[in-house]
């Protein structure tokens, strides 16, 4: 049995099927094939959850803040339900994607692809095969989650992030190992609720790749620790014991006991079964090399994880969206370099963009800095927050802005001004002389464009 059409795309995560999606409202004949689930692990099993968890559980993690306030919430939660509702939440997004794609005439075929030669595919679905041909073929199959030697998955005692974010109890002793963004996100839910959770990383600082500031994974460390999360630096895990989990640092050999062990060491491209031998394809590292149109070979195209980068689902979406709009001819080049924004969820979230003051430094640029804390803007200290700051770096010449870091409440939300400002090469000055609503978070953002530039409004030099 055989079809053709214009366009293929394998993997129905957030870059396939945002390609899929943006081909369709150009009018052109797209197929998308999933192994899985339409959404990819970023709706189902990732990026969505872990929000939805984390919001939920944010009331238990401003207990404190709300006793001063004179609040008492009682740590009560109800299990089944939250887990319910959670998978509630992800398939209501899931379904909402799947009408998209249908309004835009995207034909879903569930099954296993792999490629058969350039521009040709072959389907395996309900032990039928299909034979596809098109004129490109999109390879956007994501990336699954590392494994350790001696830490096999097995979603009992050693779990991956899948495995967490099903809820499958609130485990007494949880250790996580990995103090990366998965990993301390998922702590963060975790001891909200109830766990005792140690934090165990194989490097000297959490967040390891990641340019937060010194100051900035000071800040997040104490809070971390104040939740009662303990992190240990330095040191690896070595393998499972009858009671927990062995660990080697510096200190020597110890056992963490342990009900649970969530091991968040990262995620690896994951190419599996597309047959690239086929087209002449040898990926490095699971990574598969492309042209700067995303071009991978003879008639076919890879995007998202697959093609290296940050792992990250906008990233992931927007090449999704430039290469629909370059095969449909609406685009006739890539754009230049475009900002990439990062958002961590723990507390205080982390939002980052741009270059960190080392990276600008190691750049050759002079840098100017503006800090602004977080105890000293009143919105913040309406809803007792505290701690954190919003930090500007930008060139000392021109005043062009080249990074932000926030760490504080609804960072994941606010660095989307700061990202803005880099892509559109916004000066301190366009940023002083912007007006922002009071008392608002955003505020933070301005009154640091006035520290950097000599006036600071609300705090000391």
């Amino acid at each position: 049995m055989g079809k053709t059409c214009e366009f293929l795309v394998i993997g129905a995560g957030p870059a396939g099927y945002v390609a899929a999606r943006r081909l369709g409202q150009l009018g052109k004949e797209v197929v998308l094939v999933e192994r899985d689930r339409v959404g990819g692990t970023c709706l189902n099993r990732g990026c969505i959850p872990t929000k939805a968890l984390y919001a939920a559980t944010a009331p238990l993690g401003r207990r404190e803040a709300l006793q001063g306030m004179g609040i008492d919430i009682a740590a009560r939660v109800d299990l089944p339900r939250l887990r319910e509702w959670t998978r509630g939440v992800v398939e209501t997004l899931r379904q909402g994607v799947e009408r998209l794609l249908s309004a835009t005439g995207v034909e879903i075929i569930k099954g296993e692809a792999r490629l058969a030669g350039p521009g040709r595919v072959r389907v395996t679905r309900d032990e039928e095969e299909l034979e596809l041909q098109a004129q490109a073929v999109v390879l956007a199959t994501g990336s699954a989650p590392i494994q350790l030697p001696g830490l096999p998955f097995d979603g009992e005692r050693v779990w991956s992030s899948r495995d967490a974010l099903a809820l499958p109890k609130v485990p007494g002793q949880l250790v996580v190992v990995g103090g990366g963004v998965i990993g301390l996100e998922l702590a963060t839910v975790y001891r909200r609720l109830g766990s005792q959770v140690t934090v165990v990383e194989m490097q000297g600082r959490l967040l390891p790749g990641i340019g937060l500031s010194r100051r900035g994974l000071a800040m997040l460390g104490q809070s971390l620790r104040r939740q009662g999360i303990e992190i240990k630096l330095n040191t690896a895990a070595v393998g499972c014991t009858k009671d927990g989990l062995l660990v080697r640092s510096p200190d020597g050999e110890e056992e963490i006991p342990c009900e649970a062990m969530l091991v968040a060491v990262g995620r690896r491209p994951d190419p599996t079964g597309l047959g690239l031998e086929t087209v002449g394809i040898e990926p490095q590292r699971g990574f598969i090399a492309t042209e700067e149109d995303f071009q991978a070979g003879t008639h076919i195209y890879a995007i998202g994880d697959l093609r290296g980068g940050p792992l990250l689902a906008h990233k992931a979406s927007h090449e999704g969206l430039l290469l629909a709009e370059l095969l449909a001819g609406e685009r006739v080049a890539p754009p230049g370099k475009l900002v990439l924004p990062q958002a961590i969820f723990t507390q205080p979230e982390v939002g980052l963009v741009g270059l960190s003051e080392e990276e600008a430094r190691a750049a050759g640029y002079q840098v100017v800095v503006g800090r602004f804390p977080l105890g000293a803007l009143g919105r913040a200290l309406a809803e007792g927050e505290s701690l954190g700051h919003f930090q500007l770096i930008a060139y000392k010449g021109a005043g062009k802005l080249l990074g932000v870091e926030i760490v504080g409440p609804h960072a994941s939300d606010l660095i989307a001004e700061a990202a803005l400002g880099i892509q559109a090469g916004l000066t301190l000055e366009e940023m002083a002389d912007t007006i922002h609503a009071h008392p608002t978070f955003p505020e933070g953002l301005w009154e640091a464009a006035l520290a950097a530039l000599g006036r600071p409004l609300h705090a000391l030099r």
